[in-house]
């Protein structure tokens, strides 16, 4: 995984401080793959708080406090809403890693 311990760290205190402290990140793409280069941070986030209006605000929040911390890079989130089970979940968490 190409994420230091710091950056890890700053990711989860992030997600619980702005979905909630029961929320689970995985990290997938490029980035699970130690043999890559660059690439953005992908990240599926299941949020504990799914109240849509306050989510959208939180990522937003979740964003901003990550490039405030990490430095301006391209971290693409993807949320888990409701109880659709979309393939992209299944990808990223059968893909990625969990963050922790």
């Amino acid at each position: 995984m190409r994420l230091s311990a710091f950056q890890q760290q700053r990711i989860c205190q992030n997600a619980s401080r702005f979905f909630g402290e029961m929320t689970h990140v995985w990290l997938f793409g490029s980035r699970v793959d130690d043999a890559k280069r660059g690439g953005d941070i992908d990240l599926y986030i299941e949020p504990e708080n799914q109240n849509l209006s306050e989510l959208a605000m939180a990522k937003l929040k979740f964003l901003r406090a990550l490039h405030a911390e990490l430095g301006e890079q391209k971290i693409d989130v993807v949320l888990r809403v409701g109880e659709t089970e979309l393939p992209v979940y299944q990808i990223a968490k059968n893909t990625g890693i969990a963050l922790q």
